[in-house]
């Protein structure tokens, strides 16, 4: 091999170990194209037999199940941001309640066994209102954080009238 040859080979051969270095690997995640962006709304969460199974609601009784829908979107591309971890906090009557959320894109059972639907790109959860709750408004947000460190903050807008509101 001649000189020439073997410095044509060293380069090509430091390029490609170059390329393969800087590559993402199978799995690998790509960085993200924006912000982290959270949103929801609250709901009456009813079993699927009830005529108003997932009614947008804000008003709500002590005993009745509120329920959260929220939304983690990746801010450049509009797509759901799978890797979500969002948490519901609600402050009411002197207590902090921090509630977990479920993936909704894959299946799940109820705690009765039965099927889930499938709602992609959604994170669930429900807080039933406390027996000893005080009526009036209540504070609560919502927070996510996503493989990439990306985090986000969610909180109803609108002012008192549209805030979770425990009636009686």
């Amino acid at each position: 091999m001649t000189r020439k040859s073997r410095a044509i080979s060293s380069i090509v051969f430091a390029l490609c170990m170059g390329l393969l270095a800087t590559a993402p690997m199978a799995g690998q995640a790509t960085q993200p194209a924006g912000k982290l962006v959270l949103f929801g709304d609250l709901n009456a969460f009813a079993a699927p037999t009830n005529p108003n199974p997932c009614t947008a609601r804000n008003r709500f009784k002590k005993g009745e199940l509120v329920g959260f829908r929220l939304f983690a979107v990746d801010g450049g591309t509009g797509d759901a941001e799978t890797s979500a971890e969002i948490t519901v906090h609600i402050s009411s009557g002197g207590r902090t309640y921090d509630l977990p959320t479920l993936f909704r894109g894959v299946p799940h059972k109820t705690p009765e066994g039965r099927d889930m639907p499938i709602r992609p790109g959604m994170w669930t959860t429900k807080w039933i209102v406390p027996d000893d709750a005080p009526t009036g408004t209540v504070t609560l947000s919502a927070t996510a954080r996503d493989k990439f460190g990306r985090t986000a903050e969610w909180k109803p807008l609108g002012g008192e009238p549209s805030f979770l509101t425990i009636v009686q």
